[in-house]
């Protein structure tokens, strides 16, 4: 009785149509230019390597977008000697997205915990993964937006 129920479940889930949210963005026909970028310099770079990645540079479809970006790293916690242990990363993107005469404005947030460590050359590497990470997040919201749009 039991195979029978899950070959049926099986059989429901596999045929409900399901699909992930960002599986046919690379098949998108559009290119996006960046016309401007405030704010994190390091964190708008990413954000524009990640959105090069996605472009069609022969479209005709052509998305013009400011990018504003804010970048705070908080100290949340000390240990008894005043050294900070703990850190709070939070990036805050804005962007404003225009396509022929249609325009939109969108803001991302992503936030963090981390741990403080001892060596500052990997805690400088630690941080910059976090923000490729975050631009690899705010491409694909983006991306989402931008079909919508479309």
């Amino acid at each position: 009785m039991k195979k029978v129920i899950l070959i049926i479940f099986l059989f429901f889930i596999y045929s409900c149509g399901y699909t992930s949210i960002y599986n046919n963005l690379e098949k998108q026909d559009f290119k996006i230019i960046i016309v401007k970028k405030k704010g994190d310099r390091i964190m708008n770079n990413h954000i524009q390597d990640e959105i090069n990645l996605y472009s069609n540079k022969n479209s005709v479809n052509i998305f013009n977008i400011t990018v504003d970006t804010r970048y705070e790293k908080i100290a949340l916690t000390k240990d008894s000697t005043g050294a900070v242990t703990d850190y709070k990363i939070s990036i805050n993107s804005t962007f404003l997205i225009k396509y022929n005469e249609k325009s939109k404005s969108i803001t991302l947030n992503e936030t963090v915990n981390i741990k403080n460590r001892t060596d500052s050359f990997e805690q400088d590497l630690y941080e910059e993964n976090i923000k490729r990470n975050f631009a690899s997040s705010f491409r694909d919201k983006l991306i989402s937006e931008i079909v919508t749009i479309k």
